[in-house]
């Protein structure tokens, strides 16, 4: 499309523009990497995992099987396979820790750099922009808070971003004379194509795109490009009838509302602008400006009759008809959530930004400065809230996995909610552990619950029947997904049928917590109940154990199941504290700890100031993993203390049986192998 015959000013950047240039590119770089895994996945990041995991077949065609480990079923995922491939390679070749799940993305976000270079240099060299376009636009690109985010997302926005800025590029080189830039022509098809595959909504710039081709063709008289264009077209139009059946199809897009111009204009400005780590109640003004610099940017084409015959109606027609054929879908279904549905646009808005503080620069050179540092400390404090501010920090699954990972043991049944949870769960609690053990023999079940193939009410029935052949369960509950059981029935019948002894919440922008109950009551009230070790040891007169049972270690990475026997003499009128060892007395008379417990009965759960006179609490104790370092040879002992919660005040032993008083006086010791 010969758009204009000025001159191309092909002239080389000198040594230092280059140096800056490389800079600049670098920049991008090093905040996309910088701290990568500080952040842990969320649960979309988990299924960009679980897509490159599954086999080649399966990701190509976007096969997510979900399991609640009775039953799989499988599930097409909402977005084509170019970026699980490229994520796929990398994961394959450096693992699935933090940081190289996300590793495609931030390359992406790197490339966006040039790619905003080069697009800018076209419109320069086309007389559309101003010469300094190109420096703003690569500096707009570099420090980014919209590609800060999705640069350290392990999803494709950052990628369809960078592809939809090189393929209008290269589309624009291809058509920019009467003859047709043939490897230009070849590349745009090429990045097309993987744009397409990267995102379904890529087919809104299609028009666009096409839009450019048939301009070419008329005035190049190349009336077969027109046919090209209208094939090109409905390839993007069958895309966008699949997207729409797999979106409908597998009631997607529920949670996306109507939007209209006024709502969707400032989501944009502000997303593109300042991220998602600002908010936008504060900072309104400051996308104002950016917002007033883009309209100087979209209208210096369209303000000469000569600019804009040479293509200044281009940078416009980039957002409206995009913008336009996003509206007249949300007319008949919501395709829209936030800014990341519209990252395609990403590079025009950096575009007519970087003309608008151009055009300033032209006239006064002083102001635009100061503007441009101005616009670079709002840049600046996104990213300090995206790195530091818990209103934008990701769900905390590595405490939550720490936290079980000291807790799971043989005797537990452990429930992930929902079944799509699996992975995210997987990831960060320690269940390979599990499943280990459970190969192994151990008594252990991991199950996702509600149950993939029963109602709520069976999942229910089900789990009614399972209960009794486990001492504890476990309910790990993400507000990520919840689908199969909205209302929460099968968690509000396990509150009433079973005892909840702890409800732990962790950081969630949804909600995240883990929920322990007991099947059973653990409190005796008649008599005392049949016990592997009956001892005796008593604290202060107050406070005794009266036995424990010591089931042997079933998995080396897990804890064993110990189980206390508490009773009282009155009742305590203060909370205490317990220390439980496993010592190995060596041949010169040296107590080595193998395992320690130390924490309030049940962990507070059931403090000693709430039990009574004549009853047996039973506690679950988590019996670490020996010590590697502990000697194993020599007689070994269980160590019990009890000691003030407030004060540390430590209980004398008043009563032992069946063990022995240690010197301190204040520590029963019961000899594990014998005298």
């Amino acid at each position: 499309m010969k758009l204009s015959s000025q001159p191309e000013h092909r002239a080389w950047l000198t040594q230092h523009g280059r140096v800056a240039l490389l800079g600049l590119i670098l920049l991008a770089y090093l905040r996309a990497v910088m701290w990568l895994d500080q952040q842990p996945l969320w649960w979309d990041e988990s299924l960009s995992l679980q897509r490159v995991e599954q086999p080649l077949a399966d990701l190509l065609r976007g096969v997510l099987w979900i399991s609640d480990n009775l039953t799989r079923i499988p599930t097409i995922d909402q977005h084509p396979f170019f970026y699980f491939l490229l994520q796929g390679m990398v994961v394959t070749g450096a693992g699935s820790e933090e940081f190289a799940v996300r590793y495609a993305s931030v390359l992406a976000a790197t490339l966006f750099a040039p790619a905003g270079w080069v697009l800018a240099r076209w419109f320069v060299r086309r007389e559309l922009a101003p010469p300094a376009t190109p420096w703003f636009a690569v500096l707009l690109a570099a420090t980014s808070p919209f590609l800060l985010w999705f640069g350290q997302e392990a999803r494709p926005y950052a990628l369809w971003a960078t592809l939809s800025a090189l393929s209008t590029y290269l589309l624009l080189r291809a058509t920019e004379d009467q003859r047709l830039n043939r490897p230009a022509a070849v590349g745009y098809l090429l990045v097309e194509l993987m744009a397409l595959a990267t995102h379904y909504f890529a087919v809104f710039l299609l028009p666009f795109q096409v839009l450019v081709i048939v301009v070419w063709a008329w005035r190049s008289r190349r009336l077969w490009a027109v046919g090209a264009a209208l094939v090109l077209l409905g390839v993007g139009a069958l895309i966008g009838l699949y997207a729409a059946w797999l979106l409908i199809g597998q009631g997607g897009g529920g949670n996306f509302s109507e939007i209209s111009l006024p709502i969707l204009i400032p989501d944009l400005v502000n997303a593109f602008s300042l991220g998602l780590s600002v908010d936008y109640g504060v900072v309104w003004w400051i996308d104002l400006i950016f917002g007033g610099l883009a309209l100087i940017g979209l209208g210096w084409g369209l303000l000469q009759r000569q600019r804009l015959a040479a293509g200044g109606w281009i940078l416009p027609a980039f957002f409206v008809i995009a913008l336009a054929l996003l509206l007249a879908v949300n007319v008949y279904r919501p395709l829209y959530m936030t800014a990341r549905h519209l990252s395609q646009l990403l590079s025009g808005f950096v575009l007519a930004v970087a003309i608008g503080l151009a055009v300033l620069w032209m006239r006064q050179r002083i102001v635009t400065l100061l503007l441009t540092l101005f616009l670079l400390g709002a840049v600046g404090y996104s990213t300090l809230n995206y790195f530091t501010d818990e209103r934008y920090a990701k769900d905390d699954y590595p405490r939550l996995g720490a936290y079980m990972q000291e807790r799971m043991m043989p005797g537990d049944l452990i429930l992930y909610n929902e079944a799509p949870t699996k992975r995210i769960f997987e990831y960060y609690a320690p269940l390979d552990a599990v499943y280990a053990a459970m190969r192994g023999g151990a008594e252990l079940a991991v199950f996702g619950a509600p149950l993939l193939d029963r109602s709520v009410d069976e999942t229910i029935q089900w789990l009614e029947a399972q209960a009794p052949a486990y001492r504890r369960i476990w309910l790990l509950r993400s507000g990520n997904h919840v689908v199969q059981d909205p209302d929460g029935r099968m968690e509000q019948w396990m509150n009433e049928h079973f005892t909840l002894m702890r409800d732990v919440k962790f950081f969630s922008q949804s909600s995240l917590h883990v929920k322990l109950y007991l099947p059973t009551i653990p409190v005796f009230e008649q008599g005392t109940p049949d016990i592997q070790h009956p001892v005796l040891a008593e604290f202060g007169g107050l406070i005794r154990l009266v036995g424990y049972d010591a089931d042997p270690p079933q998995a080396a990475d897990l804890p064993s199941q110990t189980r206390l026997y508490w009773q009282v003499t009155s009742k305590p009128e203060r909370r205490y504290r317990y220390i439980w060892r496993l010592l190995v007395q060596d041949a010169e008379g040296n107590y080595h700890p193998q395992a320690i417990v130390e924490r309030e009965p049940y962990e507070g759960d059931a403090p000693t100031i709430y039990w009574d006179p004549g009853k047996t609490i039973m506690e679950y104790v988590e019996q670490p993993p020996l010590s590697p370092n502990a000697p194993v040879e020599g007689r070994r002992f269980y160590a019990l203390e009890l000691y003030d919660a407030e004060t540390q005040e430590k209980l004398p032993v008043t009563a032992i049986e069946g063990g022995q008083l240690a010197a301190d006086g204040v520590t029963a010791l019961f000899p594990v192998d014998g005298p």
